[in-house]
């Protein structure tokens, strides 16, 4: 259910050092995923790149004496050295999180996906299902994200609906898609991204989506409806909930149990510190950024990510004013 990155790549800076036990910082090499829905903004020979998987647990690195490895196959072999007292509490020798750009020139489909519970029952032990979080990068002024079931729609209309093929946009709440808006959604939270939008999204590092409805798209193999896993993992009640707006998160970071998202702004971000704790999946967002520690240094271009090892003690993020970063963590 998760696609593999292609290997190749390769890491800037001093990369990682050291032999076995000491990791420095890690380049994921990008997954392009092509979507029907995809717009332009992510490239690709031909277009049609709908994803981009900047790190995750299948993104391929080159870990120097560690070799070239998945992060999983890294996280398994060098446990809390890459995902931290956090993350070996969270989920054991297995990377995280999954960070990815989603680029839509049409609507994604209708979706939800499972909890850990669920994906668990239908999937086998240690299946997780999917909380995930986003950020408005760019949105056309007319893009809209569906957020939920419409509040005034009885449940049983709803699920009668998904179970007749033939739940619609009239069968939802949408909000604006603003850019700079991050938005928090939970397991069973029915949910789509709309044309025009432009996606930062952090979340469980699985890709388990029950779609409900594709807007008519041919079912394929690769993209078929899942109307009885939609009807068990749904949650009517639940809707995405704004957690900041104007390129601020409220609080300061966006804290669920399976991650943390911060929004970095440079130079105000200054010093960090894993110090054992969690790995740090850097993206910029915004102009260019520099990540240096002990002997390394890293340069991000807009969207491209380093992952931060836990067990690099401490590092710097700088750059020119106004520059942004997304940095997601374990809690």
């Amino acid at each position: 259910m998760q696609p593999q990155p292609q290997a190749g790549g390769r890491s800037s800076g001093a990369g990682p050092l050291g032999s076995h036990g000491r990791l420095g910082p890690l380049r994921p090499v990008p997954h392009r995923s092509l979507r029907p829905w995809a717009g332009a903004r992510l490239g690709g020979a031909g277009g049609g790149v709908g994803e981009l998987w900047l790190a995750g647990p299948g993104s391929v690195v080159d870990a120097g004496a560690w070799g070239t490895r998945t992060l999983d196959e890294l996280a398994a072999a060098a446990g809390a050295a890459l995902v931290g007292r956090r993350g070996m509490a969270l989920l054991g020798p297995r990377f995280p999180l999954l960070v990815k750009l989603i680029d839509a020139a049409a609507w994604l489909s209708l979706q939800v996906h499972p909890s850990d519970e669920l994906a668990a029952e239908l999937y086998g032990p240690g299946t997780l299902g999917k909380a995930e979080a986003w950020l408005v990068l760019d949105a056309d002024p007319d893009a809209v994200l569906i957020t939920g079931p419409r509040r005034d729609l009885a449940e049983a209309a709803l699920r009668a609906a998904i179970r007749d093929g033939a739940v619609g946009r009239e069968h939802c709440e949408e909000r604006p898609c603003v850019p700079g808006d991050a938005l928090m959604l939970e397991p069973g939270t029915m949910h789509a991204i709309g044309a025009g939008a432009f996606v930062y999204e952090i979340e469980q590092p699985a890709d388990l989506t029950f779609r409900m409805s594709d807007w008519g798209r041919p079912a394929t193999a690769e993209r078929r409806l899942h109307v009885e896993e939609s009807l068990r993992a749904i949650r009517p009640a639940a809707h995405a909930v704004p957690v900041g707006h104007a390129w601020r998160l409220d609080g300061g970071a966006l804290t669920a149990r399976e991650f943390r998202l911060e929004l970095a702004d440079v130079p105000l971000a200054g010093t960090r510190a894993p110090a054992g704790e969690s790995p740090e999946v850097v993206t910029a967002i915004r102009g260019r950024l520099e990540l240096a520690g002990d002997g390394w240094r890293e340069a991000l271009e807009p969207y491209e990510t380093v992952v931060v090892p836990a067990s690099i003690a401490e590092y710097r993020v700088e750059g020119a004013a106004g520059a942004l970063a997304c940095i997601g963590s374990v809690p």
